[in-house]
């Protein structure tokens, strides 16, 4: 059976009408759209199918919250549903911790272009084009199978693919708590005969490769939490016909957070501090699709400037003015939230390595009232900030193909880790423990 080249939207985390958290305080022309940024994002996800004309979409996993009743969410769910089946594009659903199999089996009315997938128990499925097999979803379930591959067996990858294309299916791990390592991800994928291995939550955006194989995730198809930082949205998987395997980020999440970390030194002005947070806005991309941008600004320093900022009246007059000169257009809305950090040592010059980071260079010297062990630790911590993007300049700057499996791997990898949010809880963590045993010192 020839191969058929094919395209597919792949979506998880869709949650619709479940409502977005950790927003903070905001008025009702802003609430009204974080009410609604899950139905948009899912009609938006629907568009794209139509839009690009794909073959089907994959859905993997918490689709809707059943816990939520919402009644909006199934007309909006079967709306768009229908709206595929019309133009001929099948669905697949995988259900997740919060859209339990019976959850589904309990929706009425869903046209036939639905299919559930359920890993521990369907065979391989066929998913057919006029009459044809253009590609199979088929369960992994762990790394002892009869599908399993051994290093060197490549007969049934790549360019030497005859057969359909095959989708493996991992099936959605926990919603909460702490998201499984790569590596778990890894063993999939060296363990399994799949050319495509569909990652679910909790795993933010997510791509590794093996071979001519590759594991992908979405991430959640909105920004539902603080910890869902950056553009978010769906993936479009275009599959050639001499077997290359592409993903495209499609955002379709109204809500984007941010976190910018900016430092500021003795000398520094109100005006540049102004001209540093705009500057950063501008540059952040694909924000023509943003309808409330959430920035946590993080400011670490010393001098006049700082001390001022720690005055309500100062912090509401920054936003103000940032927001009046704003380049965003119309209908789109910023929420700030501002955490103000003492500079923790001098000359901390590594920071222009930090891509997120604008500083001033202060010299000053260190508080007097600081332990000197926690003055070290958080200089520590500035100086190793930025390792990940420094391992992947180096990667970029090496003669060597950076094409291959490892930097793609390693791209991917950096790409995922947020060194502002490492370091933020490195920084929290070490600081009481470090204060709370100068205090015990000073007891004794």
């Amino acid at each position: 059976m020839a191969f058929e080249a094919l395209k597919f939207i792949h979506a998880s985390g869709v949650l619709a009408d479940h409502q977005v958290r950790d927003t903070g305080p905001c008025d009702d022309k802003v609430r009204s759209k974080l009410v609604d940024a899950t139905l948009l994002s899912f009609e938006r996800i629907v568009e794209a199918c139509v839009d690009n004309e794909v073959d089907f979409l994959l859905l993997t996993g918490d689709t809707f919250d059943e816990t939520d009743r919402s009644l909006r969410a199934r007309v909006a769910l079967r709306e768009g549903f229908t709206c595929l089946e019309e133009v001929g594009i099948d669905v697949f659903v995988v259900s997740g911790p919060r859209d339990s199999q019976d959850a589904w089996a309990s929706f009425k009315d869903l046209p036939d272009n639905i299919s559930l997938f359920v890993p521990e128990v369907d065979e391989p499925t066929a998913i057919m084009r006029n009459g044809n097999v253009l590609a199979t979803l088929q369960a992994c379930l762990g790394r002892s199978t009869d599908n399993a591959v051994q290093q060197d067996d490549t007969s049934s990858m790549g360019q030497s693919r005859i057969g359909p294309f095959r989708i493996g299916i991992i099936p959605p791990f926990a919603s909460s708590g702490t998201t499984p390592d790569e590596s778990v991800v890894e063993t999939w994928l060296s363990a399994h005969r799949v050319d495509y291995l569909a990652v679910p939550l909790p795993f933010a955006r997510t791509t590794i490769t093996r071979m001519e194989q590759i594991a992908h995730g979405p991430g959640p198809a909105t920004s539902m939490t603080r910890s869902d930082c950056g553009p978010a949205g769906c993936s479009l998987v275009t599959v050639e016909a001499r077997s290359s395997i592409a993903t495209e980020t499609i955002v379709t999440s109204p809500v984007r957070r941010e976190t910018i970390n900016i430092t500021i030194g003795e000398t520094a002005t109100w005006d540049q501090l102004m001209s540093t947070m705009r500057e950063y806005v501008e540059s952040l991309p694909s924000l023509e699709r943003t309808s409330v941008l959430i920035l946590n600004w993080v400011l670490t320093g010393s001098g006049s400037l700082y001390e001022s900022l720690q005055n309500n009246d100062a912090e509401d007059e920054l936003f103000e003015l940032l927001e009046t000169d704003s380049s965003l257009a119309d209908g789109q809305h910023m929420i700030h939230s501002l955490t103000l950090r003492p500079e923790p040592s001098s000359a901390t010059t590594e920071r222009s390595d930090i891509s997120d980071e604008t500083g001033w260079n202060d010299d000053s010297p260190a508080s007097e009232d600081r332990h000197p062990l926690l003055t070290s630790f958080l200089c520590q911590i500035d100086r190793e900030h930025s390792i990940s993007g420094k391992v992947v300049r180096r990667l970029e700057s090496n003669d060597e193909d950076s094409s291959g499996p490892w930097p793609n791997r390693l791209d991917a990898l950096a790409g995922r880790v947020s060194q502002t949010a490492v370091a933020e809880r490195i920084r929290s963590l070490g600081t009481a423990w470090l204060d709370s045993a100068k205090d015990d010192a000073t007891r004794f």
